[in-house]
């Protein structure tokens, strides 16, 4: 097997996965796609329903954890990342979400160029197949697959019908036309198999000469020749080994894992880096800074009525869904349940919509990692742009150790304040009366009530993640950027970053999508250098 390549990608994640068909269509390229986990081929991976067991498994997950949050009573808050071909795409909701024009024309601020949303969207439809009515922004003939849930079941409809009737409008085609009301979810889904980043990009291409895909190779460091980095160190079950690149490397290990690359391998900040006996390749201080996610609080209602999808997920109703799934490749077995939703604004003074529900028509309570269903509903009320900034830093020179992740939910007043208003909001939205033939109770009765104080206490002790982590190697210009605007890691050569880490701030969107069309756009800037 060769041990140099014109390009090594170090990730298979949803911006490696694109790298790697993307480079490789130059057949006279030679392109190696490193990742650490499996190939990732599980009937529980495929089957959209069944996403709860991949994130229980540290097979495909790397189970990071966050914290002690400093905001949330010191609590250190699970955050999944998938670990495998596909990476997170093979672990998430499947929910697919452009973002907001606006997210991207404020990326001029960092001093990049290139970022408007003109000039992204040629790639985001570039990567998309769009099954539903057909739209000039949206594309046809991606790898992509996306098509608009079915939303039939009653609690959808309830949904549907409550957030009209509290004043919200029905959007149409949110990746389209205006994002603020309720609609339809998007998802990435195909002929009821889950499509994620390999199943779209990796698996149509597997065959090609010059591309080698090697799974369960673990990345120790980046080998640096001066500031030039030359490949990457590596172990396997086969030993340790070294992998060229001619090239460049480009490290698409996600938002956690990336900058703990680059700071074990000397690059980022200086004193950190010496304090674990690290020699700094490059000082750049930005490395680890400008951590961002989505905090998300769950509103839950009990139903004493057999309606929820609950009561079709016992021993025989998963039996027929797992039966009509495998030969039919339809019914509840090809739904990710999360089949209707929201944007809205919260009223606290926000350009644009700045606030999410996600929507399941049971209850989900995760308790010692597993996942235990009641019957209900449940709203997931996401501050879609907070202000609030986090860091990773490392714990150990040791790659392997997992590295502190302090995300600093709800650090900034503003992230309360809106976040207290979609709680409220939510609430009315609930109780609506589209609901009043299902809705028994809520059953965070903390919230009955309650004051502006007494819901930011409840916040503290209730609110999670949306497992949408970006930022800490955003691109920009200034002494804290980290990457330039097409991913190049400063102050290096032949060294760049393409996955969640490099976006300046988070977008209005569950971010696959935003991550894969940064990871188009920078292949086709790297096509035609």
């Amino acid at each position: 097997m060769a041990t140099e390549y014109d390009y090594v990608i170090v990730g298979a994640g949803s911006a490696g996965c694109v790298l790697a068909n993307r480079l490789s269509q130059d057949r006279t390229t030679e392109v190696c796609l490193i990742e650490a986990g499996p190939r990732a081929s599980s009937i529980f991976i495929r089957m959209p329903a069944a996403l709860t067991i991949p994130i229980e498994s540290s097979t495909y997950n790397w189970k990071y954890a966050s914290g002690p949050e400093p905001n949330l009573d010191g609590r250190r808050v699970g955050q999944a990342r998938g670990r495998g071909l596909g990476g997170s795409s093979a672990i998430n909701g499947m929910v697919f979400v452009r973002g907001h024009p606006k997210d991207y024309d404020g990326w001029a601020e960092f001093g990049i160029e290139g970022w408007s949303f003109a000039d992204c969207l040629p790639y985001f439809k570039r990567l998309e197949t769009y099954h539903g009515p057909g739209h000039p922004l949206r594309g046809t003939d991606g790898p992509v697959s996306v098509t608009e849930s079915r939303g039939d079941h009653a609690f959808y409809q309830r949904f549907l019908e409550a957030g009209t009737a509290w004043g919200l409008s029905q959007a149409a085609d949110y990746n389209a036309d205006d994002q603020a009301g309720t609609h339809l979810t998007q998802a990435t889904i195909r002929d009821g198999i889950r499509c994620s980043a390999a199943e779209a990009y990796l698996k149509p291409i597997r065959d090609r000469k010059n591309l080698t895909i090697r799974t369960g190779v673990f990345v120790e460091r980046v080998m640096f020749q001066g500031n030039r980095a030359i490949g990457v160190a590596c172990s396997s079950a086969s030993g340790n080994e070294a992998v060229r690149a001619s090239k460049e490397v480009v490290l698409s290990t996600g938002t956690i894992a990336s900058p703990q690359l680059l700071m074990v391998s000397g690059v980022g900040p200086r004193v950190h880096l010496r304090e674990h006996g690290i020699d700094a390749v490059v000082h750049l201080p930005g490395v680890g800074e400008n951590l961002q996610d989505h905090v998300v609080a769950p509103l839950r209602y009990r139903c004493d009525k057999p309606v929820s999808v609950k009561a079709q997920l016992g021993l025989l109703g998963r039996a027929r869904l797992g039966v009509e799934w495998l030969l039919f490749k339809k019914g509840l077995g090809a739904s990710n349940f999360f089949e209707v939703g929201a944007f809205f604004d919260s009223g606290t003074g926000a350009d644009y919509v700045n606030l999410q529900h996600e929507f399941l028509p049971f209850l989900a309570d995760f308790q010692d990692g597993k996942v235990v269903l009641g019957d209900g509903f449940q709203y997931f009320v996401s501050q879609m742009r907070p202000f609030s900034r986090g860091t990773i830093r490392l714990v150990s020179a040791d790659p392997r150790v997992h590295p502190s992740i302090i995300f600093n939910y709800l650090d900034d007043p503003r992230d309360i304040t809106e976040m207290i208003a979609g709680i409220k909001l939510t609430r009315e939205m609930a109780r609506q009366r589209p609901w009043d033939a299902f809705r028994d109770a809520s059953l965070d009765t903390a919230l009955d009530g309650a004051s502006d104080s007494d819901i930011a206490l409840w916040l503290r002790a209730n609110a999670n993640t949306e497992h949408h982590p970006v930022g800490t190697c955003r691109m920009g210009s200034d002494p804290l950027a980290v990457t330039d605007n097409a991913g190049l890691v400063h102050e290096t050569e032949g060294l760049r970053v393409v996955d969640g880490s490099i976006l300046p701030n988070i977008p209005t969107a569950n971010v696959q999508a935003p991550i894969m069309m940064v990871a188009e756009r920078i292949a086709d800037l790297m096509t035609r250098t």
